[in-house]
């Protein structure tokens, strides 16, 4: 590519202003803008100069789009004007010409610059200006976004226009899990999407790869490794080969049976913090009063989370058969048995960490509106990768 050295030299009439450093620096925003769209403006039509030059001088070359012939030397094409084009970015509008040029040979008149300069046919968004909406539409509503943009970026756009971006992009999003890890945790959440009243179920599992500390505190370092929607989404977030250890869940329906099929070597362990929390509202759905659910949640407790790991099974076992007068908790507790107090603790107990991502995604989507399923989902893929998986967000905007 042809290097092109430009300057431009700044003025500006800042009038009965000048002597309030105040008022002063409320302009720069709009000064800067107005500099650096000029800017552009300028390197923009000085390079079409520059390499129709390039090409008559023989130092470029050039394909006729209608008769395929090379012209690279020689006065084998003509000047034929320009047409105006227009671009939305994050410093204003960026209005520029486009060059075009005439072939002698088939007399077609058409202009390469859009190739040239990377834009897309009926472009009108700079993907620059698009990324940073899209970056902050996970995190806050389309329409509030849009009025942000216009208010401190400069440019505007419309929700919808917005919304077709982030559908665009989320649909690319691909995420890949780590070569492996010895723990992973899985769970899922719904979102007020799609027809079922209850919302669509939204699956995702994450690789624990480590912790270290970060300004004084504690930080775990992961990497999301599957993501799935709707009935049956198990499969998708839970790819084989992502864990070679433990796999950490919360007692959901189906995933025994995958992960006998899918990890049958890899231990399956239930949350421990959900065991107890699990087992107060099981209690309270056997009509069971406050005070009384009070002992059996502190020794539960103890049992799980006390000093002492000494007979650990057999006194959870003790306290399954102590509350065997209450259906709902003493199944639940049986149930459980096999997938919790190991003799040997694994690195993670819990499903903390991607209990927080879920109350992350909960409130961005339950905002008082009825999603649609793919828009959900690709909002959500996004945002997640953003998050969690950078390399795999900066592939949506790599060269398709």
């Amino acid at each position: 590519m042809l290097m092109l050295e430009t300057g431009i030299q700044p003025s500006s009439n800042i009038g009965e202003l000048s002597l309030s450093i105040n008022a002063v620096a409320s302009r720069l925003p709009e000064m800067g803008r107005q500099l650096a769209l000029q800017f552009a403006r300028q390197r923009v039509e000085a390079f079409q100069e520059e390499f129709v030059q390039a090409v008559l001088g023989g130092l470029a070359e050039l394909v006729c789009e209608g008769c395929g012939v090379v012209h690279r030397g020689g006065p084998t094409i003509l000047r034929r004007g320009s047409r105006a084009r227009k671009l939305k970015t994050s410093s204003g509008v960026l209005e520029f010409a486009l060059k075009q040029l005439t072939c002698r040979d088939c007399r077609r008149t058409w202009s390469p610059f859009g190739r040239l300069l990377e834009l897309q046919p009926r472009q009108r968004i700079a993907e620059e200006f698009e990324r940073k909406l899209v970056e902050l539409v996970t995190d806050m509503p389309y329409q509030k976004t849009c009025r942000l943009a216009e208010a401190w970026l400069g440019a505007s756009l419309s929700p919808r226009t917005l919304h077709r971006c982030v559908q665009d992009r989320g649909s690319r999003v691909c995420f890949t899990p780590a070569m492996s890890a010895e723990v992973v945790e899985a769970d899922g959440t719904k979102v007020p999407a799609g027809s079922s009243e209850r919302g669509m179920e939204v699956r995702f599992s994450f690789q624990i790869l480590g912790r270290h500390e970060e300004h004084g505190r504690a930080k775990v370092e992961k990497r999301l490794a599957g993501w799935g929607t709707g009935t049956g989404s198990w499969s998708d977030a839970l790819p084989a080969g992502i864990a070679s250890d433990v796999i950490i869940t919360d007692r959901e329906t189906g995933l025994p049976e995958l992960l006998r099929e899918r990890f049958p070597t890899v231990r399956h362990q239930h949350c421990e913090w959900h065991l107890v929390h699990t087992l107060d509202h099981l209690l309270y759905l056997d009509g069971v009063k406050v005070k009384e659910r009070r002992p059996f949640k502190e020794e539960l407790s103890r049992i799980v989370w006390g000093r002492s790991i000494t007979n650990r099974r057999e006194r959870y076992r003790a306290l399954c058969g102590r509350m065997s007068g209450y259906p709902k908790a003493h199944t639940m507790l049986t149930a459980a048995i096999e997938n919790v107090l190991f003799e040997v603790p694994s690195p993670e107990r819990t499903n903390s960490v991607i209990e927080r991502e879920m109350r992350e995604i909960n409130r961005r989507t339950d905002v008082g509106v009825r999603w649609s399923e793919q828009g959900v989902n690709n909002l959500l893929k996004l945002r997640a990768a953003k998050r969690i998986n950078p390399d795999d967000f900066e592939r949506v905007w790599s060269p398709l």
